[in-house]
């Protein structure tokens, strides 16, 4: 039987209070947690070797069957909470920091390290031949392999794709067919977040023979697509020209690298055309490519070629016609009839501009006009701190100068060409007419216009004294129009 003094009882407790110390100290304090074990392990191996229960040999006792058996017992723990503490050690200083996250290399190397000490304690505690139990094992490692051997191709491609590292946790990667968010990379699998929310598991056997892309790396350059085909009639230089500036009119767009406009097949019912530039971050992908579809479309729009099916008749985009649209597409207008913006197009007066030619001052005396940008790419800045800062880039159908016309009130930025431009002027002389005729259409420009001034408030000369309430700027804009066309509002 076992006394308090033979040592069998406080190794007992020892691994008691092992346990009990896995089982319930807080998993966020992992050093305090190893640090405890290992004084646990220290304790024990003094007792066990105090007491005469040396591990390197077969457990004492043998004419008392119960405490032959925990000495065994105690011996065979002892060599299994040193594998346990070899693993975190080689995990700590031996494995890369990239290899903690990863599971499969963890697994392994505690499979390897377990069933080493599991070797060592047969051989050493037990006295079991090891000889033939290996050749025992062999053999049935050979059984199993052949029977799970679909099972084994995963596990190893799962070693080949953690040891390359095509991708880590929390990369997007397009694996074959198959996109989305890497949420996990085990034994078997690879398990993808995709686009609606539902995960993909793909067996490491298909990833490791799939084309792989990961969309974030480099992690500071993104590459976009975008593909259009366009009826092999038009003449390639006007269509690569407008995809060129459509491009540059998005100001998410990298300039380094450069975009890239090139044809990319032609057949007999179209050209294909394809825009490859760059962001600086995975999560603008989307919104850059919905914009550059917008954006091609407009330039494109602003040269007459129209997106359309191919087996529809292709419309011919008269000049009244572009001005009609462009002056459509102006906020403060969108309440006027189709006569009254026929009479506006009459007083539109075309001008031409090179490259950083000023288009727009708004410091300077003037400034009344509205512009809009009928082609070509323009710059808005601003003066700030000793320097300028973009605000934003204008490309076909945007305009500036719409407080200016309709109340007066100059803005303080510069508009400067980036490409060759065409653009549109209205003096405020063209609507004076139409809002003495009709105040009820002032009216509801001036709503439209203070509804929509938070969204272009860098755009607009901000006065002092305006009152921030809504009712405040709506009335500070109606004075302005009152005193500037000269109205009664």
């Amino acid at each position: 039987m076992p006394t308090l003094t033979d040592g069998v009882l406080f190794g007992l407790g020892i691994l008691v209070l092992d346990f009990l110390a896995w089982r319930f100290m807080d998993r966020k304090s992992d050093q305090a947690r190893l640090a405890f074990r290992a004084l646990m392990f220290g304790l024990s191996t003094y007792v066990l070797f105090r007491s005469g229960m040396n591990p390197l040999r077969a457990a004492p006792w043998p004419d008392e069957p119960l405490r032959h058996l925990l000495a065994q017992v105690l011996e065979v723990v002892w060599w299994l909470q040193g594998a346990r503490l070899v693993i975190i050690l080689l995990d700590r200083v031996v494995l890369p920091e990239t290899w903690h996250r990863e599971r499969l290399f963890q697994d392994v190397l505690g499979a390897l390290v377990f069933m080493a000490a599991a070797v060592g304690a047969i051989a050493f505690v037990l006295q079991l031949p090891v000889k033939g139990l290996l050749a025992t094992s062999g053999a049935l490692a050979v059984v199993l392999g052949l029977a799970i051997q679909s099972t084994l191709n995963d596990v190893f491609s799962g070693v080949v794709l953690n040891a390359t590292q095509p991708f880590r946790i929390g990369d997007w990667v397009t694996i074959g067919d198959v996109e989305g968010k890497v949420v996990e990379s085990n034994w078997r699998a690879t398990s993808l977040l995709n686009g609606q929310g539902n995960i993909v598991v793909i067996p490491n056997s298909v990833a490791a023979r799939a084309n792989i892309v990961n969309a974030d790396e480099p992690s500071q350059t993104h590459g976009i697509s975008v593909v259009l085909p366009v009826k092999p009639s038009i003449r390639p230089a006007v269509v690569l020209e407008a995809l060129a500036n459509a491009a540059a009119s998005s100001e998410d767009v990298l300039s380094e690298p450069k975009p890239l406009v090139s044809v990319r097949r032609a057949t007999n019912d179209a050209i294909e055309y394809e825009i490859v530039c760059y962001v600086d971050s995975l999560s603008k992908k989307t919104g850059v490519r919905n914009d550059l579809f917008d954006l091609a479309h407009r330039h494109l729009l602003s040269r007459g070629v129209v997106l359309r099916p191919l087996s529809v008749p292709e419309p011919v985009i008269e000049r009244t016609d572009e001005k009609h649209r462009l002056l459509r597409n102006v906020m403060i207008f969108q309440t006027l009839d189709e006569a009254e913006l026929a009479e506006l197009e009459t007083k539109l007066t075309r001008h031409e501009f090179k490259v950083a030619d000023t288009i727009y001052a708004g410091a300077d005396e003037g400034g009344h006009e509205l512009h809009i940008l009928a082609r070509g790419v323009a710059r808005v800045t601003m003066s700030k701190d000793g320097g300028e800062i973009e605000l934003r880039r204008l490309a076909p159908g945007d305009s500036i100068g719409q407080s200016g016309i309709l109340a007066g009130v100059r803005s303080s930025v510069t508009v400067r060409a980036l490409t060759r431009s065409t653009v549109f002027r209205l003096d405020k002389t063209a609507l004076t007419p139409i809002l003495a005729r009709r105040p009820e259409v002032a009216r509801e420009m001036c709503r439209v216009l203070s509804e929509h001034r938070e969204t272009e408030k860098m755009l607009l000369a901000s006065p002092a004294h305006a009152d921030d309430s809504s009712g405040g700027l709506l009335q500070w804009i109606r004075d302005g129009v009152r005193r500037f066309h000269e109205l009664t509002l």
